[in-house]
């Protein structure tokens, strides 16, 4: 992996530094998990949003498979051993 050195305030480098050293791990860490985190959230809003453009009947479709993905997964579950 090749670094590189990106100019940043000094204020801002002290906190991105502390907020590593507090997680025990290095800034290109902290940064990789503040994209990350961004990413996620990204992700749900744009999943809101879709799920806000649904129709009534679509929603209740969803419902559906959600209950039927479910119950296929309980099934594939082991039987309780006690």
């Amino acid at each position: 992996m090749v670094a590189t050195t990106i100019k940043v305030p000094s204020e801002l480098r002290d906190k991105l530094n502390a907020e590593a050293r507090s997680r025990d791990i290095t800034v290109a860490g902290f940064i990789e998990h503040l994209i990350a985190e961004r990413d996620r959230a990204e992700r749900f809003r744009q999943m809101r949003a879709e799920r806000a453009a649904l129709t009534p009947s679509q929603r209740a479709e969803l419902a559906v498979e959600y209950t039927n993905a479910e119950a296929a997964a309980v099934a594939d579950l082991p039987a309780d051993a006690s």
